[in-house]
């Protein structure tokens, strides 16, 4: 009894799909971006930071991710952000 219970329990949350708490809305994911970009301070030897960028921007990593194309790309949004302001 306790396994069928519990594999009820556990397939129950394997077919909830990702929740959303609630959207962003666009001035929020600015200032979240800048708070990001100044983080790191042109280093951009954290790959972790880097990745925050990059999906904060564009909503889903490359599909051939390496950390140097990330340092590249995470470098550049943030460049071209900083000139843009």
């Amino acid at each position: 009894m306790r396994k069928i219970l519990l594999t009820i329990f556990s397939a129950a949350f394997v077919f909830i799909g990702p929740i959303n708490a609630c959207p962003l809305e666009e001035e929020d994911k600015n200032k979240m971006l800048n708070e990001l970009c100044t983080m790191d301070d042109g280093d951009w030897s954290s790959n972790r930071l880097n990745e925050m960028i990059i999906l904060f921007k564009f909503g889903k990593l490359p599909p051939e991710k390496s950390n140097k194309g990330n340092q590249i790309l995470a470098g550049l949004t943030c460049s071209f952000r900083n000139y843009k302001n």
